[in-house]
């Protein structure tokens, strides 16, 4: 064989060892998210795997006890924790659904909703869930009425969802704008009405909604009763904020997840987590 030829031969080899080095690479491990809905109650949200959302279930394959945790809470990480157990629900009725139980648990009830990851997240450098201030509820406020107007929602069911609207204020990206995000429900005699909404600065410097979801309707199965703020992170390492919330329903619930894509935000994942 000349010369060449052995060239040639040695590169083909060297290539198809590569080719079947590739092949045989393994996928990068899924990065498992949950929310912490009690001190140490963490319920399964989506596996993110190359930027890609997708449900997951709790099984001791998916979720070791002893698995170190990483907690995330407004926005920022505060913190490890290791699962203890996992407690498998069988749906029969009305059912807690399956979680991981958590050590040490998140310490005060009242504010042991956060994020659970099995990988640290992306630091974005943003700032953490601020309080709204005057202004920002001002401007939060018109916006809902301008929504609650094009859905012809009565007035007394604007007076009761102003007085209970809840606005926060985060930032998604590094150096980003403040963004409000906004969600009141009320119920009135056997109507529901939800109200949730993500606003940003448009280029006259005012807020314009993004994303909004909106319900009123007869308190029934397929009503849509809550859908509320949770938590805002980098869960895919795009260098973007996802933002997390809760739904709720008749006997019903679960958790989601927006993306911002094409100047609004996109449901990229929901899954419930209890439920008849």
């Amino acid at each position: 064989m000349t010369p060449i030829r052995c060239l040639l031969a040695l590169t083909s080899l060297i290539v198809a060892t590569c080719s079947v080095a590739q092949q045989a690479r393994p996928a990068p491990a899924a990065n498992l998210v949950l929310v912490l809905r009690a001190p140490d109650h963490a319920f399964p949200l989506t596996a993110v795997r190359a930027g890609m959302f997708a449900p997951f279930e709790l099984t001791a394959d998916s979720l070791q006890a002893g698995q170190r945790v990483q907690l995330h809470q407004g926005g920022t990480r505060f913190g490890e924790a290791r699962v203890e157990r996992l407690q498998i629900e069988v749906r029969q009725g009305c059912s807690e659904g399956s979680h991981a139980v958590l050590a040490p648990p998140l310490p005060g009830s009242s504010d042991a909703t956060a994020l659970v990851t099995t990988r640290p997240l992306k630091d974005l450098g943003a700032e953490p869930v601020a309080v709204a201030s005057r202004a920002d509820q001002g401007a939060a406020r018109e916006l809902a009425r301008s929504i609650l107007a094009r859905h012809q929602a009565p007035a007394s069911a604007l007076a009761d969802t102003l007085a209970a609207l809840k606005v926060s204020v985060i930032r998604v990206e590094r150096g980003g704008k403040p963004v409000l995000v906004a969600s009141a429900h009320v119920e009135n005699q056997d109507n529901v009405q939800a109200l949730f909404f993500i606003a940003e600065h448009n280029a006259q410097g005012a807020y314009a909604a993004t994303h909004e979801e909106f319900f009123r309707g007869g308190a029934g199965e397929s009503a849509l009763m809550e859908m509320d703020f949770i938590a805002h992170a980098d869960l895919d390492d795009d260098g973007v904020a996802e933002i997390v919330y809760a739904y709720a329903g008749y006997e019903w619930s679960g958790y989601g997840v927006l993306k911002r894509r094409d100047g609004g935000w996109t449901s990229v994942h929901a899954q419930a987590v209890d439920g008849c």
